[in-house]
């Protein structure tokens, strides 16, 4: 009876492992599609790997080729600078040797502008010394000149002076003399002339100086 009523139970009723059956069934499906999806992401990943290291590979062989590069432009680098280097130093010997002769020829020309200058100031200083001394020896000629034509001067002058002085006595004199010529010839008349009184008849001649 117990039989009977169970089996009509469990033909109405759900049973009690179904649902932990079904539980497991999709765990296992779930399980199944992670593994699905677990294969797919390691062959994903396989694949990336792959082409990561095809990449790393393919940077290694850049590198190794850039690094050849660059070794072999630095070691052309170095040598163009040991060029430009030697270069600028021949160049840097070269302007020392054109600087050092520019600069002892420079100190030759001043030290023959110095002996130009110092022979100019000395020619001139002799040249000076010697119109100073032409001067002095002009004016004291001058001097000389002048004191004779001053002695000359004076002595025309007082020479002249002196003539003059004598003319006007001359002629102090001739006018005394012909004031008393004047004075004479106012006295004198004819009546009293014994040379009128001869030839007017009116006396003899006389040679004793009597009337």
């Amino acid at each position: 009876m117990a039989m009977y009523t169970h089996s009509i139970h469990s033909a109405n009723e759900p049973h009690p492992f179904d649902p932990p059956h079904d539980v497991m069934k999709m765990l296992k499906r779930e399980i199944n599609e992670l593994r699905a999806a677990f294969q797919a992401e390691q062959q994903q990943r396989a694949v990336e790997v792959q082409q990561l290291r095809q990449e790393v590979q393919m940077l290694k062989d850049q590198l190794q080729k850039e690094s050849h590069e660059r070794k072999t432009i630095c070691h052309q680098t170095v040598q163009d600078l040991t060029q430009v280097r030697s270069d600028q130093i021949k160049s840097l010997e070269e302007m020392k040797v054109s600087f050092a002769s520019s600069l002892h020829q420079l100190n030759q020309l001043l030290q023959d502008e110095m002996r130009d200058r110092r022979a100019e100031g000395s020619l001139r200083d002799t040249r000076e010394s010697t119109e100073k001394s032409e001067r002095q020896s002009e004016n004291a000629a001058m001097k000389d000149d002048i004191g004779k034509h001053k002695q000359v001067f004076f002595g025309a002058r007082d020479d002249i002076y002196q003539k003059i002085s004598n003319i006007t006595h001359d002629v102090e004199m001739i006018v005394t003399a012909l004031t008393k010529v004047s004075v004479a010839k106012g006295q004198l008349d004819k009546t009293s002339l014994h040379c009128w009184k001869y030839f007017s008849g009116q006396g003899a001649l006389s040679t004793s100086g009597a009337n």
